[in-house]
């Protein structure tokens, strides 16, 4: 079934033979490539259906198809929108258009950067007479392909409502813009790769593609407020205020049609904006196209590695494990797990963008707030509990800990005469603690200490101390299997909502923190009992019990040994 599913896409793709052609790429050996790499993806496993890949021996066929399923289920959030009859294209479509780019390019990220950037099939196609324009060209319709599939599962529900609403206009309008979205989505994120690939290398440019992708994801976060903020409520009706900034958010580009075809007449500005939505991707295209040999050939810079500043970072997690960590193999397992979390870049990948949002999100609320009061108000106001919000952090971290790349390592820990198993945990959490839970709320705290005053020092210690008790709490709960001891091919995609439960769990936290606070000396109280709490579950929750196993001092010493390297 798989397989003639993928022939249906090749046969589609004949159509476009001759157009490929002239782009200078041998259609006959792309479309071979393309083949052995749809048959090659029946053995992938998609971010969305990877909770299914470890639970049963996987039947023939391609799992991606078989997960669209799901992101059809999504879908029917948008058809609300949709058939919201507002009279305001711009609002409702710019919504729709700003969802479907977030789903679209955090799949991208997610699923399809790696088929991007991929050099593993090199050493095969390029020693034979295959030019790299016909290489980059598959890769590119590979990743294109697969792009829309999984836009039109996402649209396919509010197509069909958009089409019953709105006639057939507006459904034809949808589809185009759709292709354009996706043409967008999958040309710049590669113009981007390239830009990077042509003035960075080995490591270096392995570290800055995560940190593009990072910020890609925080980025169309934070693009969601910037498009509601481009209305404005006057007399109970919602009205578009056009401005400069405008012209860099896509959503906005994309609404603007709607508003022009459907709403009737329009300006300077929707013009502008449509024209965007046409003019941009395909100009982005024609220069992809052009500059597809250019990008084999940077690609071929992945493959190299350089020189790391692994000493010094290993002499502070050294300085870090003494200081946070009692007995000698908690310090080692505290220093692995701060190497891991630091060298991993699919834990990078799947941890470090939640960490940029949770950065982020406090000052997405400040933004909104902003509209509706000034900035002495809010400086006034106690709008510092939104710090609360970052706390986030500890859950969506958490329960990825158990994953990593190199899984099949764990035995070590198992041969290894380790006194107790919950020394990995305690490792690995104070790890976290230290490496990525204390550094952002620092940089938060500091930028809230400075916006609010030092009145709200005391609350900033509260806040810390609720942060640093639920580290262990949640391992407790959520953390079922050891640090590090699984692949990220079975991560479950209903680990999110775990993310999703914790928030009623926070609010109830933000809400004692006010109580106490309305109470004489309450705040000083609420803090006591947090120190109280955090010295109990972190002792408690993970009780080292010593038993009796006789450690010779020649393998302690020889263990020593092997961590300072």
């Amino acid at each position: 079934m798989a397989e003639s599913s993928e022939f249906r896409t090749l046969k589609i793709l004949d159509h476009f033979r001759h157009i490929i052609a002239k782009t200078g790429a041998d259609y006959d050996v792309l479309w071979l490539i393309l083949r052995v790499k749809f048959q090659m993806d029946q053995r992938r496993v998609p971010t969305v259906l990877s909770s299914r890949s470890g639970n049963k021996e996987q039947k023939e066929g391609n799992l991606y198809l078989r997960s669209l399923w799901l992101y059809g289920l999504m879908g029917l959030l948008l058809v609300p929108f949709v058939v919201w009859d507002t009279g305001h294209y711009m609002l409702q479509m710019g919504l729709v258009t700003a969802v479907l780019m977030f789903i679209i390019m955090t799949s991208m990220i997610s699923d399809f950067s790696s088929v991007l950037l991929d050099i593993r099939d090199r050493n095969i196609i390029m020693t034979k007479p295959v030019n790299a324009r016909t290489v980059g060209m598959a890769r590119a319709i590979h990743a294109g392909v697969y792009l829309l599939l999984l836009t039109g599962s996402l649209t396919a529900v509010p197509l069909v409502a958009g089409l019953i609403t709105h006639g057939i206009g507006f459904f034809l309008l949808f589809i185009a813009e759709l292709i354009l979205i996706n043409m967008f989505i999958l040309v710049t994120t590669s113009l981007v790769y390239l830009f990077m690939m042509k003035f960075l290398d080995g490591e270096k440019l392995k570290d800055m593609i995560n940190m593009v992708q990072i910020l890609l994801s925080v980025g169309i976060a934070v693009g969601y407020q910037l498009v509601a903020r481009s209305f404005s409520i006057i007399d109970f009706d919602m009205v578009f205020t056009p401005a400069w900034w405008q012209l860099l958010l896509p959503p906005v580009w994309y609404a603007a049609v709607y508003e022009w075809l459907f709403a009737g007449g329009g300006d300077v500005w929707l013009y502008t904006f449509s024209t965007l939505a046409v003019v941009v991707p395909m100009i982005s295209l024609v220069i992809y196209v052009k500059l597809m040999p250019s990008f084999e050939l940077y690609l071929e810079k992945m493959a190299y590695s350089g020189s790391t500043s692994g000493r010094r970072k290993g002499l502070w997690d050294r300085t870090l494990a003494r200081v946070f960590c009692r007995s000698g193999e908690e310090q080692a397992c505290f220093r692995l797990s701060a190497s891991m979390m630091r060298s991993e870049r699919e834990f990078k990948l799947k941890v470090y963008p939640s960490i940029g949002l949770s950065f982020v999100l406090p000052y997405v609320f400040w933004f909104t707030q902003l509209q509706s009061s000034t900035w002495a108000e809010l400086r006034e106001s106690s709008f510092f509990y939104t710090l609360y919000i970052m706390l986030i952090l500890v859950v969506s971290v958490i329960i990825m800990l158990k994953y990593s790349g190199h899984y099949k390592a764990f035995w070590t820990f198992r041969a290894a005469p380790i006194a107790n198993e919950n020394v990995l945990y305690k490792g690995a959490l104070k790890a976290f603690m230290c490496n990525m839970f204390l550094p952002v709320f620092l940089l938060n705290a500091i930028v809230f200490a400075w916006t609010f005053g030092l009145r709200i020092l005391p609350d900033l210690a509260v806040i810390l101390l609720v942060g640093t008790a639920l580290i262990p709490l949640t391992s407790k709960l959520l953390l079922r299997k050891p640090p590090f001891s699984l692949s990220f091919s079975i991560a479950q995609q209903s680990d999110g909502w775990f993310v999703f439960a914790a928030f009623p769990v926070i609010a109830l936290l933000w809400g004692i923190h006010v109580f106490f606070r309305t109470l004489p000396g309450g705040i000083w109280i609420f803090g006591g009992v947090l120190i109280v709490a955090n010295f109990l579950l972190w002792s408690m929750l993970y009780r080292v019990k010593r038993v009796n196993v006789q450690v010779s001092s020649e393998w302690g010493a020889s263990k020593e040994q092997n961590n300072s390297r």
